[in-house]
């Protein structure tokens, strides 16, 4: 009898030892680390200066089709992305990607799903990134322009490179 209560008390004694150190360990602060900060690209005055867009023209064809034709000051080569959404949508009904020749765009003709689009209000949005993946070899001049434009519409990017990103509303 005596040597389990003996074992008891050891075991007693080993858990409260335990217990204790874990109370202590918990209640000690940690000390934090040094305190830094993420650094972001600066964004001041992109949107300042001349329009960008300086012309853009949605109009129907003949057969119901959807064209988007315009001007912009960005440089020949340069990928311009057009999408066409309804007002609060977020998936577009129509969308197109052209190059800017002589600092005019047109896409091709658009359709919806299923056939032209309807009479009604809609969002057009203009998307370019000036990065090697979007712009490919042919944006060549849109990579070295893109860092130095500046206008509505030009913004940065999530890795940081420059964007535009402009949205006209229009009837159809």
């Amino acid at each position: 009898m005596r040597r389990a209560n003996r074992s008891r008390a050891r075991w007693a004694r080993v858990l409260s030892c335990l217990m204790l150190s874990a109370l202590v360990s918990c209640s000690r602060e940690k000390s934090s680390g040094e305190l830094s900060f993420e650094s972001l690209p600066d964004t001041t005055g992109l949107s300042e200066g001349a329009a960008v867009v300086q012309e853009f023209e949605p109009y129907r064809m003949a057969n119901g089709a959807v064209r988007v034709k315009g001007r912009v000051r960005v440089p020949d080569g340069t990928l311009l992305q057009i999408a066409i959404k309804q007002p609060g949508g977020t998936a577009a009904v129509a969308m197109a990607q052209v190059r800017v020749q002589g600092q005019w765009f047109d896409t091709p003709p658009l359709l919806g799903e299923s056939g032209p689009l309807p009479k009604g209000e809609y969002r057009f949005e203009l998307l370019s990134h000036f990065t090697p993946t979007w712009q490919g070899a042919e944006g060549e001049g849109a990579l070295r322009a893109g860092p130095s434009l500046r206008g509505p519409g030009i913004t940065r990017a999530r890795d940081g490179a420059a964007a535009l990103f402009l949205v006209k509303e229009g009837r159809l």
